[in-house]
């Protein structure tokens, strides 16, 4: 557990700021601008349909995110070939900017036992309630015990950690 929170806090986000250093950092969405849960709700759903759904390989040598203006600009090109994570960055990049008034946005990655169960989401807060993406839902959530109970639920698995990451154009994953 301890070597999973020192990877997961400290040394991912440098391996994926290193292994995604050419990939862009910036990038307008071709969405417009969504006002609502409803709104975003649909075009997560929308979106979703352009997902391919692909493990990572051999060559990522250890998973890795790459940035949330790459991932969107695949995501809206329908060609994001990636896990959880890449998907989530997309919506993180979407969220940031084209959902008006949503702040405190990450990604939340929750590791668990076993350890190939664990997954990474996008958490915001919008009109004073805190939000969780993952994939096509996008559910109101009361603290982050509930990301923990939502993945004990759908992955039928025991979280045992979580960690939040935000996105800086220059600096990278932080």
């Amino acid at each position: 557990m301890h070597i999973t929170k020192i990877w997961v806090a400290w040394l991912k986000p440098v391996w994926n700021n290193f292994r995604f250093r050419k990939s862009i950092r910036e990038y307008t969405p071709l969405s417009v601008q969504l006002h609502t849960i409803g709104d975003l709700r649909d075009k997560v759903k929308v979106l979703y349909n352009n997902f391919n759904y692909k493990y990572d390989d051999v060559s990522m040598l250890f998973d890795a995110i790459d940035t949330p203006p790459q991932c969107l600009f695949y995501l809206e090109n329908n060609t994001l070939q990636d896990d959880c994570d890449g998907y989530h960055a997309a919506i993180y990049h979407l969220v940031t900017h084209r959902f008006a008034n949503a702040v405190n946005i990450k990604l939340i990655t929750v590791v668990t036992k076993p350890l190939k169960k664990s997954h990474t989401m996008c958490v915001f807060d919008f009109e004073g309630k805190t939000y969780l993406a993952d994939y096509q839902k996008v559910i109101e959530i009361q603290d982050y015990a509930i990301v923990l109970d939502h993945m004990k639920q759908v992955y039928s698995c025991e979280p045992v950690y979580y960690h939040l990451n935000t996105w800086d154009v220059r600096k990278g994953w932080k």
